[in-house]
């Protein structure tokens, strides 16, 4: 994934001179520099995402708005459990842990 930038970012080098520049004029002095021909600071920065950038932005929202449990299917454990019909399929248990062990030793 790749985030491009356009436009003029912050560079550390003109940093340095800036503040000397800021406090010089807060100080009523004056600047052995020229401070009107340096540009003003770009305000229409702009950042173009890539396709899979914005596919994830919008798959994040729907994570946020989903519910977190799902009440319906604890609902109907619980009813399970409480009547004696809810039944563990023991074998399948196992498989499903040998199965995710082997999937994270690889």
């Amino acid at each position: 994934m790749t985030e491009r930038i356009n436009g003029q970012g912050f560079r550390p080098a003109d940093a340095a001179g800036t503040r000397r520049a800021d406090a010089t004029k807060r100080a009523g002095g004056s600047s052995s520099a020229d401070s009107s021909a340096a540009p003003p600071p770009s305000t229409s920065d702009q950042v173009n995402l890539t396709r899979s950038g914005v596919l994830m932005s919008k798959l994040e929202e729907i994570v946020q708005s989903s519910p977190a449990v799902d009440a319906d299917r604890v609902r109907a454990i619980k009813d399970a459990l409480a009547s004696g019909s809810y039944e563990i399929d023991d074998q399948r248990v196992a498989d499903n842990m040998l199965r995710f062990d082997r999937e994270l030793l690889g």
